[in-house]
């Protein structure tokens, strides 16, 4: 956990899963000793990074996925290239807070009313750790290849023994043409399906879901998953919140956040939006004037988006909230019930994504129904084929008998 990168969620993903979901009896095993340790550790070692980082006034965050108080160069590269410059200077400010002080008062602790958590409202945002994950991914892919599993910066040749070496880099291929051999250590867990998760077109380099072995639509299997959830929460609550708890089988299916299934997903949302504003006009809940300043007022260019809404809604574009589009949109939205919703202020994530997450929440959009409402976004039966490949995930290879090569 203590290389410049900082934690990496994703790469720890099939550990949590060998811990709930062991597969042999070596596995039980090893699951057994975390388990029993886990306490222990989390006394010896989590406590004392939470008492440190409320004395330097940062999140819990920063000190276990960002790392952003040792400041190594390749952190400030990566926030120049994909972050606002608001979120470099606000830990910037946080940080000199605390260091400046503390250089001339040996023992100076931050207050509580000045740290990161009083301040901003939070301690860990899943949001923003995801988007330091993807700042990540577009780094690694576009650098040239390490010979070693770790992305530190320091040369240091005692770093070449740490365990963390061992099988990385040439330790799983040397060459982006070789074919993959997938084990636990190298791929950090069990690949259920290698050839969908390292080739799939949709779901290859995508973050997989966690496998907890726990059949919550019993009775036995939630009351387990119940008990396993609230310990983790004890030993982490700044971490896992228990007022953020949910069953597996109760949460949605993930959608693919891969570019081209987000484009035709972007389709299937505007068009459901548009079909719940002409049923509530059909039904005479609105007007056909308002819903016509609707939806000029959301026409971004060829698609609708709800940014100017959302902006004036928070009190962001105080010119948008007396215009008569925006009133319009309110009863619109309104009407479909999407006025009635709280924006999360103390996330990374954007007040846009957010409400679309909303919309699909409330509109029910599902990755069934949008193979259901293809033929109606999609009128062309070549590009329809295509996008049913990309919604497919590769399970409709057919596709390809159009696509023949020719010997010139």
């Amino acid at each position: 956990m203590s290389n410049c990168r900082g934690f990496r969620l994703t790469e720890y993903f099939r550990w949590v899963e060998l811990v709930f979901n062991p597969r042999n009896q070596f596995e039980s095993y090893v699951s057994t000793a975390l388990r029993a340790i886990h306490p222990y550790l989390a006394f010896i070692t989590y406590r004392f990074h939470v008492e440190k980082a409320r004395e330097a006034g940062i999140r819990v965050e920063d000190f276990y996925m960002h790392k952003f108080h040792k400041e190594p160069y390749v952190m400030w590269h990566i926030y120049a290239q994909y972050f606002h410059p608001n979120t470099l200077l606000e830990r910037v400010r946080d940080v000199s807070f605390y260091r400046r002080p503390r250089t001339l008062f040996k023992g100076f602790k931050v207050p509580d009313w000045a740290t990161a958590e009083k301040t901003y409202g939070w301690e860990a945002d899943n949001y923003s750790v995801q988007a330091w994950e993807n700042a990540w991914n577009d780094f690694k892919s576009e650098i040239t290849p390490m010979q070693c599993g770790s992305d530190r910066q320091e040369p240091n040749p005692l770093q070449w023994f740490r365990f963390e070496q061992v099988a990385g880099g040439t330790g799983s291929r040397l060459f982006y043409n070789e074919v993959p051999k997938p084990t636990w250590l190298r791929y950090n867990g069990h690949l259920d399906n290698a050839e969908e998760t390292l080739y799939s077109f949709t779901k290859a380099n995508q973050q997989q879901p966690l496998i907890f072995g726990i059949d919550t639509s019993t009775e036995e299997g939630r009351a387990l998953f119940k008990a396993e959830y609230d310990a983790i929460a004890e030993i982490a609550p700044e971490i896992v919140k228990k007022e953020k708890f949910a069953f597996p089988h109760e949460l949605p299916d993930e959608v693919p956040q891969e570019p081209h299934y987000q484009r035709v997903w972007r389709y299937y949302r505007e068009h459901n939006v548009k079909r719940a504003i002409e049923s509530a006009a059909s039904k005479g809940q609105i007007t056909s004037q308002d819903a016509d300043l609707t939806l000029k007022f959301l026409k971004n260019g060829r698609h609708l988006s709800f940014k100017n809404y959302v902006q004036a809604r928070v009190g962001n574009r105080p010119d948008l909230e007396q215009s008569e589009e925006f009133k319009a949109a309110e009863k619109v939205l309104g009407a479909i019930g999407l006025n009635q919703v709280d924006l999360d202020l103390n996330t990374a994530q954007p007040y846009e994504d957010q409400f679309n997450g909303i919309v699909d929440d409330v509109l029910n959009l599902t990755a069934s129904g949008l193979k259901a409402d293809l033929p109606v976004l999609v009128a062309e039966e070549t590009q329809k084929r295509k996008v049913e490949e990309i919604l497919s995930r590769g399970e409709v290879p057919e596709i390809a008998e159009d696509e023949t090569q020719k010997l010139l």
